[in-house]
């Protein structure tokens, strides 16, 4: 059994290291919930630019259109002029009006047909990706829901180790509660308080001092003297 002042500074590191757990999966939750949004927006993106395109592909159909009806209105009313020419110079400038405006409307007809299946097609393509995307986008939803409660649950559980934890610790003096709590601050992320196994400890991996050990034999708080964490044995008469 260690020490007791090993013992009360143990429990008191269980709690907080849990905590620093805690808050430390709280802290990546921000980075994968911006991630998800991304996925969102990209997927919402893809459906918006599948009908834009399409849109874009009818939106040129029906101006091909409008000019073909142009075009047949404008041979229409050449046709009921030409009635009225006496002159055969004249008859003939119309009847050749005609004739390119009907070859123009016969290359439209085709361009419009064109466009009728590319615009069929870019439809089917539309339906597919919004089909796809949209049960990615309740997909992704569900899971930016589920870290939200995830974060909140973090949360609470972090609060009520917070207020459980005991700010004296029975058989610690306050130096050693203050040192503790600045190296449990530091950012090497190992523990205050570490084992010794076979003269070794448990922080820098270094042979711990002859006068360390006898100090924790005595039961004494004790530090490395390299690294200058906590250092304890687990058997200690």
């Amino acid at each position: 059994m260690a020490a007791r002042w090993a013992e009360a500074l143990l429990k008191l590191q269980r709690v907080d290291l849990k905590i620093r757990e805690l808050e430390a999966r709280l802290a990546l939750l921000p980075k994968e919930m911006t991630e998800l949004k991304n996925k969102r927006d990209a997927a919402v993106a893809e459906v918006n630019a599948a009908a834009s395109a399409a849109k874009k592909i009818e939106l040129e159909r029906k101006g091909v259109e409008s000019e073909i009806e142009k075009l047949n209105a404008e041979n229409k009313r050449l046709q009921q002029q030409s009635a009225m020419v006496k002159k055969n110079t004249e008859y003939q400038a119309m009847l050749g009006t005609i004739a390119l405006n009907e070859k123009k409307v016969g290359d439209l007809e085709s361009r419009e047909l064109e466009l009728m299946d590319r615009f069929e097609e870019a439809r089917k393509a539309y339906r597919k990706i919004r089909q796809d995307n949209e049960a990615a986008v309740n997909a992704i939803r569900a899971e930016f829901d589920e870290l939200v409660a995830f974060a909140g649950d973090l949360k609470k559980e972090i609060a009520q180790l917070k207020e459980e934890r005991p700010a004296d610790i029975r058989g610690v003096d306050g130096e050693t509660l203050a040192r503790y709590n600045r190296l449990l601050a530091g950012k090497d992320g190992i523990a205050p308080l570490v084992r010794v196994e076979n003269e070794i400890c448990g922080s820098c991996h270094l042979r711990v001092t002859r006068q360390a050990l006898t100090n924790m034999q005595k039961g004494a708080v004790t530090s490395c003297e390299n690294c200058m964490h906590f250092i304890y044995l687990e058997d200690v008469e």
